[in-house]
């Protein structure tokens, strides 16, 4: 437990670079956690300055290339294999893969948005501020082919995919699982 006030630009670099050199990507989203902690602290009057904007975040670096098929394959399968949500967080990565889209354009996705007869999928995009934009997805044979397992397992929900409880997953659970499975 530290005061916001006792939290100077030296510390935060010292937790950057130093505690936890081994997990920069890491590193940068619990700063910006802190950064936003710290930002209402500036609003409460509590501290005059937030000490994190005074540091450059560590370098990232993107990928560069797509997961390659045999990796996405092995992956599929040895969550398919495990069972129960696994097999859901499965398919979500399948989708991702088939039709590009990030998290938040289908963990939301419900199945009036799939337009068989179409062979169309219909998803909010992401990261658009000032507008709505929807894209259409083609569907594919491998997309179709999992949308017809997807709607097997469909049980009336209105959500295409589901946590246990029958309710779509929300960021944090999807996140969750992820971090889990990744582990």
């Amino acid at each position: 437990e530290a005061a916001a006030a006792s939290i100077r630009p030296a510390d935060v670099n010292r937790y950057l670079r130093v505690e936890r050199k081994d997990a920069p990507v890491t590193a940068n989203r619990e700063m910006a956690v802190l950064s936003n902690l710290l930002a209402l602290a500036v609003e409460r009057g509590d501290i005059d300055v937030n000490p994190c904007k005074q540091i450059r975040r560590n370098t990232e670096r993107p990928r560069t290339q797509a997961p390659q098929e045999a990796d996405l394959g092995g992956l599929v399968a040895w969550l398919v294999a495990q069972g129960g949500q696994r097999q859901i967080i499965a398919q979500m990565a399948e989708f991702a893969a088939y039709g590009g889209n990030r998290r938040a354009e289908f963990l939301r996705l419900t199945w009036p948005q799939i337009d068989r007869a179409a062979g169309v999928i219909r998803v909010l995009r992401a990261k658009q501020r000032d507008r709505e934009v929807w894209d259409r997805i083609d569907i594919g044979q491998r997309m179709g082919e999992l949308l017809d397992s997807l709607e097997a397992q469909r049980q009336g929900r209105e959500f295409v995919f589901c946590n246990r409880w029958g309710n779509p997953y929300t960021d944090s659970g999807f996140k969750a699982m992820w971090s889990k499975l990744m582990g």
